[in-house]
């Protein structure tokens, strides 16, 4: 059976953004600090504060980069920010302000981010998500953590 070239293209690029995700897996993950990092981080985990003006709770106990809790972040956000309108916009500005915040490397956040993603979009079509496990709502969010993806990627 043939492709067809709309399938062609999207095979093309669904390689290219798993192409991407590996790549920083060996770029990235073979040379990690010695850094608890929250792994979980998301809205839900973060409140105001009285000795610091904002407190990350709910820690996974990781050690890494901290650059990988960009991750969590940008995906915990992109429903939120795809009903304002303007997901590519919402999640650059997600990106800025978390590495300004962490005084991290915006680049190493972007690109674990997109790690993130790609596994959520595999994820997600393997077994659905927490909040959508099947029908029309999993549908949504594999698109949504798929044009997260490609957001990131290109970003």
């Amino acid at each position: 059976m043939a492709e067809t070239p709309m399938l062609s293209c999207a095979v093309a690029e669904s390689v290219a953004l798993v192409q991407a995700a590996l790549a920083t897996v060996r770029e990235l993950a073979h040379h990690q600090p010695d850094t608890l990092i929250l792994g979980d981080l998301n809205a839900r985990n973060i409140l105001a504060g009285t000795r610091e003006p904002w407190l990350a709770v709910d820690p996974k106990g990781w050690v890494g980069d901290r650059a990988y809790d960009c991750g969590t972040l940008t995906k915990s956000r992109s429903v939120v920010l795809a009903e304002q309108g303007d997901l590519s916009r919402g999640i650059r500005r997600t990106l800025d302000a978390f590495t300004n915040a962490a005084e991290l490397d915006r680049e190493r956040a972007r690109r674990w981010a997109q790690l993130s993603a790609v596994q959520a979009a595999y994820g997600g079509r393997r077994r659905g998500f927490r909040r959508g496990r099947h029908g029309a709502e999993r549908a949504l969010l594999v698109a949504l953590v798929d044009e997260l993806t490609r957001i990131l990627t290109g970003v």
